[in-house]
């Protein structure tokens, strides 16, 4: 039968086993979310440092936009010599009819002026600009011209089916630039309208190419994925093809733009900080829970030896004595003493029984 030393030292092994798990497991928590947020507020600034990447190669297209809105209320109002040809677009035929620029009043003719003396403009946008694929000039009189001399049938079309969608939905008085996640194929846009005497007469319609942006920032950063969102959360743009359906799948860190009404989005390819941190939790865990136990473990073994062992065998000891028999031949270090009383006072017993 077991003694209650032993008893009260395999319930105590117990007890501290538990309370070294927790402790253990305690620690490593603290760790995790202390990583954590320390995780996040890096990605957060990194987000930001992002974003703040993109509105750099946005501004000199905001600052395009708006020039040219300066030049087209100057030159509408300035008289041309002008006498060349114009290629504008029929928006209600889709033909392409050249008109002769001639000094009038006629709105027409302020609006040929007009381009006549943009025309540089639309040379050097798709050019020096990154950002922008193409420039076109939508007018409210029904026609459309890109400055060039034709009109390739998948971009007429495609504008078409941009102006039925779009062209009514932009209000008459509003003078701050509209943006538009689906122009055409892999294409965003910026419409800037143009008021001359507090008429609306046209817009600016700057086709903005997103893909490349986040592919440079993916080149320095193989280990994130990118994306735009408008503000419904929808792609506008991303560094790899990701199936909008399965977005909601992914760990997000997002951060809104400065120069577009849209937003800067991050997928971590490494789950993100908390995924990372669980890995690293049940490390630490284990790391703390192993040290720990083994110091236990090596502390019960010596007080198992020392102790347990000896008062276990002073028991077998004395219920020998107690039979009429030897008590026990191998006695602990240290016991020795203790072991020699017991066989005294069993001995006086008995001589006093006698």
């Amino acid at each position: 039968m077991s003694s209650p030393a032993y008893i009260i030292y395999t319930r105590s092994v117990q007890f501290v086993s538990l309370l070294i798990l927790l402790l253990s497991f305690s620690a490593a928590l603290m760790l995790f979310l202390l990583q954590v947020n320390s995780g996040m507020k890096h990605n957060q600034q990194q987000l930001a440092m992002f974003a703040q990447q993109i509105d750099a190669q946005v501004l000199p297209a905001l600052q395009f936009a708006e020039t040219i809105k300066q030049r087209a209320q100057q030159a509408s109002v300035e008289d041309s010599n002008n006498t060349y040809e114009l290629p504008l677009l029929s928006l209600t035929t889709s033909d392409l009819m050249v008109h002769q620029l001639t000094l009038s009043n006629d709105p027409l003719a302020y609006e040929l002026q007009m381009l006549a003396r943009l025309q540089p403009y639309f040379d050097i946008a798709p050019a020096s600009l990154s950002l922008v694929k193409h420039l076109y000039y939508v007018s409210e009189q029904g026609f459309a011209y890109n400055g060039k001399p034709r009109w390739s049938d998948y971009i007429v079309e495609q504008l078409q089916v941009w102006l039925q969608r779009y062209g009514r939905k932009e209000s008459s008085f509003d003078r701050n630039p509209v943006f538009y996640r689906d122009f055409m194929q892999e294409q965003a846009a910026m419409s800037v309208p143009l008021f001359i005497n507090e008429r609306r007469v046209g817009r600016f319609v700057l086709a903005l190419e997103l893909a490349p942006l986040l592919t440079n920032l993916a080149k320095n950063n193989p280990e994130r994925h990118f994306l735009l969102l408008d503000q419904a959360g929808e792609i506008i743009a991303s560094s790899r093809l990701i199936d909008a359906d399965m977005l909601n799948q992914y760990q997000l860190q997002i951060q809104r733009l400065t120069g577009l009404p849209w937003s800067l989005a991050i997928i971590d390819k490494n789950g993100g900080a908390a995924s990372i941190g669980m890995g690293k939790f049940f490390l630490y865990w284990l790391s703390y829970a192993s040290v720990m136990l083994v110091l236990a473990w090596q502390i019960a073994r010596r007080y198992k030896r020392k102790i347990v062992g000896p008062l276990q065998r002073l028991s077998v000891h004395v219920d020998r004595l107690a039979t009429g028999q030897p008590g026990v031949s191998r006695i602990p270090d240290g016991w020795q003493g203790l072991f020699d009383r017991i066989s005294q006072l069993k001995t006086d017993d008995k001589q006093k029984t006698d």
